[in-house]
């Protein structure tokens, strides 16, 4: 038997990146399920390269001088979906059949996803990027229970007399068809990655495929030393990415993520995370892929640098009701080309009002949000949505400067108001506009009827969702490019109504 030359240094480092994915892993979690939108918010999933690239089109250099640096040390212990796969990895087989080479599949889907994001069609990039994978699948699945349970213990203890120690969780909105694919990827995924370890980095995920372009010539990676080696095997069935290959004694630094379960658990100590070591050199598969990646990153800066062409609010139809985005999206053009999906702004929204949309931003923006007001309206001084988004899809926003932007204009179709069809008083979209934009005029007699001023119009919702009329009097069509109402004069205007103060009707 050899004798475990393994100094417990090395031992040491990979429960410490064990430790370090479980933790970040877990302050996602935590933040979808309950911190997503609150006044102080971990600063997380501002890290995530997807979200990074298109924030700011640096991020891709960012991204390419860290794996030159450190390899793939982001889907080490950054990734959450990395987590989420090697631990059930971990929990199942925990062993490998060996090495296997790296599918070239993975270079044409990160062609794809960057030609798609470039071209605006950004349903392909959301469904494959890791984040907004894993925040789908947090808030579609994890989210409801969690929050049905709260809401049923605090109702338990305010029964009892109890109030204010739990706080009630809102509900996020329920979309069977993101539901449904949601859970039929995660179940896939889980069963695949329950044998083959970290399948989705290493054969789909364009994230990893992008790193590992640079990471052939990193300066801190997993070497075979030349001395120690006793031929075992136990590396090669220890990785999770099928990555290590013993009779050539090489590690593929392009898939390989530093997981460091190879150094752990080599007998002879042969395999070390360390720095310098050889490069690849100008062969021809070299330059091949200092090639691609200097042209993936070009492309996710040009998809970030990509110019706004929405209409302006006078080109777009009038008659129409066009989606509504949320406060602190600027425009479509800037909303759909930034935003993959991650669902953060849905699990933030107190008011439940944002959900994935099923067609309204078109095939391009399946599942990318849009407001509902059938659920409720937009808050008139809320900003958690603005606060949630990772991407930049939803600018930073100051509560001032939200009671001043306009997303979207009110139409009232008077003919449809139940005080001109029924004779009866109403005037509940006057009583919850904040702006009073709606506000009440003389009709007939003792009545009143509402009379609309677009110039003060916030596009809240606060109308459509409060009138009782079938079809409904008033309706909100979203704005191309959001705009500024003109200030307020009163010194008492502002809401009418307590914040999700539900309406009598």
């Amino acid at each position: 038997m050899p004798s475990d030359k393994r100094p417990s240094g090395r031992r040491t480092a990979g429960r410490i990146r064990h430790f370090l994915a479980l933790a970040v892993a877990f302050l996602f979690l935590a933040w979808f399920l309950l911190l997503a939108g609150g006044r102080t918010t971990p600063r997380l999933p501002f890290l995530q390269a997807v979200p990074s690239v298109l924030r700011w089109w640096g991020g891709a250099a960012i991204l390419a001088l860290s794996a030159l640096l450190a390899g793939r040390a982001y889907c080490s212990f950054l990734c959450p979906l990395g987590t989420f796969q090697e631990a059930l990895w971990r929990a199942g087989r925990g062993r490998s059949a060996g090495y296997a080479p790296g599918s070239p599949l993975r270079y044409w889907i990160l062609v794809l996803v960057l030609a798609a994001g470039a071209a605006g069609f950004m349903a392909l990039p959301a469904a494959l990027d890791p984040y907004a994978i894993f925040g789908r699948g947090v808030t579609q699945l994890l989210r409801p229970p969690l929050s049905g349970g709260i809401d049923r213990l605090a109702g338990v203890l305010e029964s009892r007399g109890i109030y204010g120690v739990i706080p009630r969780a809102w509900q996020v909105p329920f979309v069977p068809l993101l539901f449904w694919t949601t859970a039929v990827f995660f179940l896939l995924l889980a069963l695949w990655s329950f044998r083959k370890g970290r399948p989705f980095c290493g054969s789909l995920c364009p994230v990893g495929t992008f790193l590992g372009l640079f990471s052939r010539s990193s300066l801190l990676s997993v070497r075979f030393s030349g001395e120690g080696c006793t031929g075992c095997g136990e590396c090669e069935t220890v990785c999770p990415q099928e990555c290590i290959s013993l009779t050539e004694g090489r590690v593929d630094a392009d898939r390989c993520v530093l997981c460091l379960r190879c150094v752990d658990s080599c007998p002879g100590g042969a395999l070390s995370l360390s720095f310098g070591g050889k490069e690849e050199g100008l062969s021809r598969r070299g330059m091949l892929r200092t090639a691609l990646g200097g042209a993936a990153a070009l492309g996710a800066a040009l998809w970030a640098l990509k110019g706004d062409t929405t209409l302006p609010a006078a080109a777009w139809p009038r008659e129409g009701k066009n989606p509504v985005s949320p406060p602190g999206s600027k425009s479509r053009g800037n909303f759909t080309k930034k935003c993959v999906a991650c669902t953060a702004c849905v699990a933030a929204c107190p008011a439940g009002i944002i959900r994935p949309s099923l067609g309204e931003w078109g095939a391009a923006g399946l599942f990318q949000p849009v407001l509902d007001y059938r659920r409720g309206y937009c808050q008139y001084e809320c900003t958690a949505c603005a606060k949630a988004c990772p991407t930049g899809a939803i600018g930073p926003l100051e509560p001032e400067e939200k009671k001043l932007l306009s997303i979207g204009k009110a139409r009232f179709v008077r003919r449809n108001c139940i005080v001109r069809r029924f004779g009866t008083a109403c005037g509940a979209c006057s009583e919850h506009c904040p702006t009073q934009a709606m506000r009440m005029v003389p009709f007939r007699g003792s009545l009143t009827i509402p009379e609309l001023d677009p110039s003060i119009c916030l596009g809240c919702g606060a109308c459509e969702h409060a009138c009782p009329a079938q079809p409904k009097a008033v309706t909100v069509s979203g704005l191309g490019v959001h705009g500024k109402i003109r200030p307020l004069s009163g010194a008492g205007e502002g809401p009418v109504v307590a914040p999700l103060e539900e309406f009598p009707f």
